[in-house]
């Protein structure tokens, strides 16, 4: 039995997500194919476009096998943390080989790919001298990051105008990049024997909003599904119900094209009836929270960001979560940054509990949200070889968690309970307590 392990949001899944799935079992030889998905909230610091139900009946559908959510701590960390919790999870579970993920250049020089994973894994006095010198002149932490570890290598990549530097820029500025280094930093500190399988991305960039070709980007995606009247979000459901025959045939031909057909229809039915969320739909949480929890706002978020003292000057103008995520942000902050550290109070999320994940390798245990009949063995595999708790009913398995393990169980349950709320307000759809929904079995 050999397993392939993918760490994703499908927010919302596509056609570059299907193609994903399936290289692994091409590339790698790989008999099943395990999933680690954002639960209700993703990294981008926002709620999902869909419920997490709705996401892993979509990966099911098309070629996972089996799904695990990443815990909401994880899910709403840095790349470092994401990735942590992702790799962490699939390398405990005892049953995957290999770690599939998407980039912008697979084929770039892996010396170059080593040495910089080494450099970001180990952080050399030097290194971390030139990060916080960067920092400190106010550059954002990504922008200081690659200039740190342009000038570290300067003697091996050579000038700024040479082939591998320009490697290096692109290396660290891709969003899917990014994340590949992070994963291989991840297996390099865990001292895993995971192997890191990169698979080259397929058709519009990371941040297209475009709708165009079969592999669009999930951002386009999400534009589409909330733009104009799809995005009118304030306590819709006493609105006329509309069945997904009526708005089937009028998808738009660029989106039917870049979205497996039945997940077209899926999509264009959960827009219709006002089941795709966005952050402003939590615009009036988010204040009261950031209202309630204003004397302690210090509590959330990285240290010495100054993002505490500025949103509690700033508070008075606010007027939606997007708007004011681009109020805060700052220099040497980007919009993502902000948008997390306002997801965190919204849930109450704090640094605490952030360093309490950290602490569990940010895979304090391992939720089952789904699985395909076909991958019993592979589920069985995993509750005799994981050295990590396999959570597959609430109620029964609770109770084999410690403190700690527990608080980050119920910040994940919590962050699911609100989303479902405001899922309620816009649509009327009432969706099951977390301690009743059972794993999704396709």
């Amino acid at each position: 039995m050999k397993a392939a392990g993918i760490i994703a949001e499908y927010n919302p899944f596509h056609s570059g997500h299907q193609f994903h799935i399936e290289e692994p079992r091409r590339r790698a030889g790989a008999d099943y194919v395990i999933v680690v998905m954002s639960g209700d909230f993703v990294q981008r610091g926002a709620p999902a476009i869909l419920t997490k139900y709705d996401r892993v009946d979509m990966a099911l559908r098309h070629g996972a096998d089996l799904v695990v959510e990443l815990p909401v701590t994880a899910a709403l960390s840095s790349a470092e943390g994401f990735a942590m919790g992702g790799i962490s999870l699939l390398d405990r579970l005892g049953v995957v080989d290999v770690v599939s993920c998407g980039c912008e250049n697979a084929d770039a020089d892996p010396g170059l790919f080593e040495k910089v994973t080494a450099l970001l894994a180990d952080e050399p006095e030097e290194y971390r001298h030139l990060l916080a010198s960067y920092t400190r002149e106010g550059f954002t932490f990504p922008k200081a990051r690659e200039m740190a570890a342009e000038q570290y290598l300067r003697n091996d990549i050579g000038d700024a105008k040479t082939k591998s530097a320009s490697s290096l820029r692109q290396l660290l500025s891709e969003p899917n990049n990014i994340l590949a280094l992070e994963y291989a930093k991840a297996i390099r500190k865990r001292n895993s024997s995971l192997a890191l399988c990169m698979i080259p991305r397929q058709g519009s960039a990371y941040h297209d909003a475009d709708l165009s070709g079969e592999y669009c980007s999930a951002t386009a995606i999400r534009n589409y599904l909330l733009s104009d009247s799809r995005h009118n979000h304030t306590s819709h459901f006493h609105k006329s119900f509309v069945p997904p025959q009526a708005h089937a045939a009028a998808a738009n031909d660029s989106f039917a094209n870049c979205v497996p057909t039945d997940i077209a229809d899926t999509l264009q039915y959960a827009a219709v009836n006002h089941r795709c969320l966005c952050e402003n739909d939590f615009s009036d949480l988010l204040f009261y929270a950031l209202t309630e929890r204003k004397e302690r706002l210090s509590c959330f978020g990285p240290d010495n960001s100054g993002l505490a003292f500025r949103t509690e000057n700033l508070l008075e103008n606010f007027e939606s979560w997007t708007s004011f995520a681009a109020l805060l942000k700052a220099k040497n902050q980007t919009y993502t940054a902000v948008s997390r550290y306002l997801a965190q109070v919204l849930l109450d999320i704090t640094k605490e509990d952030l360093q309490l994940s950290a602490s569990y390798s940010h895979a304090p245990f391992a939720r089952v949200l789904g699985f395909r009949r076909e991958a019993v063995p592979l589920l069985k595999a995993m509750q005799s070889q994981a050295d990590i708790q396999i959570l597959t009913q609430l109620a029964k398995n609770g109770d084999k968690l410690n403190a700690g393990q527990n608080r980050l169980l119920d910040l994940t349950l919590r962050s699911s309970e609100i989303y479902k709320r405001i899922l309620f307000t816009c649509s009327g759809s009432r969706l099951k307590s977390e301690y009743r929904q059972p794993m999704l079995v396709f």
